[in-house]
C-alpha cells in the first residue's frame, strides 16, 4: 500500500533508512549490555557473555583456518582437528544461551518508587505522562 499524505506521495525510501535504524539499535543494545553487565553490576552472566563470545569466535576462526588449510593441501582434516574447532563453538553457543536466559529473567518485578503500583502480569504498561 502506497503512503499518501494530503495528496502527496511519500518520499521515504526504506533502504536508505534501514542502515541508520540498525546502527542506532545496535548502539543502544551495546550500551545496555555494557551498562547492565559491566558497569552497574558484574554477574555470572558477564562472564558467560565474554567467555561465550571468545569461544565462539575462536572456534569459528580456527575451523575456517583449518578448513582452508585442508582444501589447499587436498587432505581431509583429522577428527581431532575438527573437534578442536567444534567444541569451542558448541560451548560458546551454550554460554551465550545461558547469558540470554539470565538476561530475560532479569525483568524488574518491583516498582522504582513505593507509591507506584507493581505491574501485574499481562497488563498493558501505564500511559506516559
Amino acid at each position: 500500500m502506497k503512503a499518501r499524505y494530503a495528496g502527496e506521495p511519500s518520499h521515504l525510501r526504506i533502504w536508505r533508512v534501514v542502515p541508520e535504524f540498525l546502527a542506532r539499535h545496535l548502539g543502544n543494545f551495546g550500551k545496555r549490555i555494557v551498562y547492565n553487565y559491566f558497569l552497574r553490576d558484574f554477574t555470572i552472566a558477564s562472564l558467560e557473555l565474554v567467555a561465550g563470545l571468545a569461544l565462539l569466535l575462536w572456534g569459528v576462526a580456527f575451523g575456517a583456518w583449518q578448513w582452508a588449510l585442508s582444501l589447499a593441501r587436498g587432505q581431509v582434516a583429522s577428527s581431532g582437528t575438527i573437534m578442536l574447532a567444534a567444541l569451542p563453538v558448541i560451548v560458546g553457543i551454550q554460554l551465550l544461551l545461558a547469558f540470554l536466559s539470565f538476561d530475560m529473567s532479569r525483568v524488574p518485578q518491583l516498582p522504582l518508587h513505593p507509591r507506584l503500583p507493581a505491574p501485574r502480569r499481562g497488563s498493558p504498561p501505564p500511559p506516559a505522562r
